[in-house]
């Protein structure tokens, strides 16, 4: 014969054992006693009426006994055993229990385990059809447990209803809905609004609790310390250890009274003073909505209490105590949009924060993803700053930096792109990334385009011929998402095309050009009408690999080279006889070229550099870069 446990929440979830000679340890964590032979009946879904070590059973014959264990010096003893009745209908059952084929009992009065002595596994499914049809029976009769409608509101009289009416009209927006800036303010002012919100209940205590379960026992945290709370206030374990805390959902309300589940009651954490207990989930009136969790993961409930209370069903109150529940979850909620609006607009340009759903940053978490990098950073300005004379010359020249980053960071957002970092006189920018974004496809040609309109832009502040800025451009599979608490949303870029992007951007000062693009970048954007030169093979401080470094042309009037199509087509020739250690030739095609063209000056010195003293064998063009 078999002892079967079923879960009458999920009857999916069993456990069972087959009896014989050997006693049986019932629990959720069951051990041998004193290392006697024993099977387990191990109780693996939530059930915390049970304990680890509860109870244990003994065949003789087709009879089998179960009883107790004797409580542990530290503890209480374990619950009793009822009979197998929907919660609110069960009966304590004499012990030891004398269990015959067929029986089956629960442990705890409102325990979620039934417990079966068959003679087979087939027997099973008869003996759930009949605890079935006694909770169906008993559901029709009775609603005071997990209330899910509010027809017991009808029970309120006209006076109460209209004193919630007017406390909601006028007094609930100056207590609750104003003069708070934490949660915990939060939720003090709504626990002190309900302590006088209920018509005809007196000695009302409201508490919005934090719960866990730590070990084998539901551990909560008030989250409203007022200072006017009754000092003998102590949320009833007894019965938030039935609340369902390992998948909890909105509809997991629970209210208990005195009159109708004395044996709740009778628990010593409420003595006998308690007329009624209401447990609401703080979560808004939305289907499917969740339940709002606290900083540390922990689910958030209001706990309400009554002392006096008036013939007046608790039921009744139910709807109110969801009403302002739902209106604490909103304006958490509300807060928290806002807050991830605020921390949003640091790194996406309005449009782009239109497309993301409200409050949603899912599309944030890090993930991999085809990206384009672009780092620009304003030329000289840290000189700039040190030849500063006086105080106030410093802090014009800190001003100066600050209107070309902020002019940077705005084409950056006409262009869709997002900001990850800013470096004092740097940013750096992507695109491609979040991929839900319109457009995020076609991210080198958004980053190319605004790195040209960077330039175009900070056209009157070249100086000697030069650009203001520096850039650098590299497209690649990249690690990218927000990082960081809450509070201080981060977004951040990892990976090689990241580096070397900005090795790029520092590249760009020894080429005396504004932009720098790598390979991959410039693949993405041939077909656009742009002019493009390779100006070298470069082995870059840090990288393992050669790369073929690229200049965006740009005209002289925005500090680039200026390059004509042909002296791309000069230069390159050069770079190929350059590659191939034919020195001389390289550089009579440089001579060619305008004197002020910088990639033709760098690459002469190079030329000149290598012919004094070759690179050995095997050797593909690459020039070493110790910059980063």
């Amino acid at each position: 014969m078999i002892l079967v446990a079923v879960s009458l929440e999920d009857r999916t979830k069993t456990s069972l054992v087959e009896v014989e000679d050997r006693p049986v340890m019932i629990g959720r964590k069951p051990e041998a006693n004193g290392g006697e032979p024993a099977d387990l009946l191990r109780i693996h879904w939530s059930d915390r009426v049970i304990s680890r070590n509860h109870g244990t059973a003994k065949r003789e014959g087709d009879t089998l006994i179960v009883s107790r264990l004797p409580a542990r010096p530290d503890r209480s003893s374990p619950n009793a055993f009822y009979s197998n009745d929907p919660s609110g209908q069960r009966k304590a059952l004499e012990e030891p229990l004398r269990l015959k084929a067929g029986d089956s009992f629960t442990i705890g009065s409102h325990g979620r385990t039934a417990f079966f002595w068959l003679k087979s596994r087939d027997d099973l499914d008869s003996a759930l059809f009949l605890y079935g049809e006694k909770r169906a029976q008993q559901t029709l009769k009775s609603g005071v447990r997990q209330i899910a409608e509010y027809d017991a509101v009808e029970q309120l009289d006209e006076y109460s209803l209209r004193l919630q009416l007017k406390l909601l009209q006028r007094e609930l927006p100056e207590q609750v809905l104003t003069g708070w800036t934490t949660e915990s303010e939060l939720f003090t002012k709504a626990a002190a609004f309900l302590e006088k919100a209920l018509p005809g209940q007196r000695g009302v205590s409201a508490a919005f609790l934090a719960l866990e379960t730590v070990g084998d026992a539901v551990e909560y945290e008030i989250l409203n310390p007022d200072p006017r709370m009754r000092a003998d206030f102590r949320p009833s374990r007894t019965l938030l250890s039935e609340l369902t805390l390992d998948h909890p959902t909105a509809s997991d309300i629970h209210f208990w009274t005195s009159q109708d589940d004395e044996t709740v009651f009778a628990a010593q954490s409420l003595r006998n003073q308690i007329d009624w207990v209401a447990v609401i989930p703080i979560s808004s009136l939305e289907e499917n909505a969740t339940i709002y969790r606290d900083g540390r993961g922990r689910v958030v409930f209001l706990y309400v209490e009554t002392r006096q209370a008036t013939s007046s069903s608790a039921a009744s109150f139910i709807p109110f105590l969801r009403l302002i529940a739902a209106l604490v979850a909103s304006l958490i909620s509300a807060r928290e949009k806002q807050r991830a609006q605020d921390q949003m607009s640091a790194y996406f340009s309005p449009a782009l924060r239109a497309m993301l759903k409200e409050g949603d940053q899912a599309a944030l978490e890090p993930s991999m993803a085809e990206c384009t990098v672009l780092f620009c950073d304003r030329r000289a300005s840290s000189k700039v700053i040190e030849r500063a004379r006086s105080d106030e010359e410093i802090l014009s020249r800190l001003r100066e930096n600050q209107d070309i980053v902020g002019d940077i960071t705005q084409t950056v957002f006409d262009f869709d792109g997002v900001i990850t970092d800013f470096a004092g006189d740097g940013v750096l920018a992507l695109w491609g990334w979040p991929a839900n974004l319109e457009g995020s496809r076609q991210h080198a040609n958004r980053a190319v385009a605004a790195a040209e309109a960077i330039a175009a832009k900070l056209a009157t502040r070249i100086q000697q011929g030069r650009s203001a800025v520096r850039v650098g451009i590299s497209t690649g599979r990249i690690a990218v998402g927000k990082t960081g608490p809450a509070q201080q949303m981060h977004i951040s870029v990892f990976g090689a095309v990241v580096n070397f992007g900005a090795r790029l951007e520092s590249l760009a000062k020894q080429f005396g050009v504004p932009v720098l693009l790598s390979e991959e970048s410039v693949r993405r954007i041939r077909n656009q009408k742009r002019l493009l030169r390779k100006l070298c093979y470069m082995k870059p401080a840090g990288f393992e690999n050669i790369y073929p470094i690229y200049e965006l042309v740009l005209p002289a009037s925005q500090g680039g080279s200026g390059a004509s199509p042909d002296d791309v087509v000069v230069y390159e020739q050069a770079l190929s006889f350059f590659v191939q250690k034919k020195w001389q030739k390289c550089r009579d095609l440089l001579e060619r070229l305008p004197p002020r063209d910088g990639p033709s000056q760098w690459l002469a010195t190079q030329a000149d550099l290598f012919s004094q003293s070759p690179p050995p064998d095997p050797w593909h063009g690459e020039i070493p870069s110790f910059a980063k």
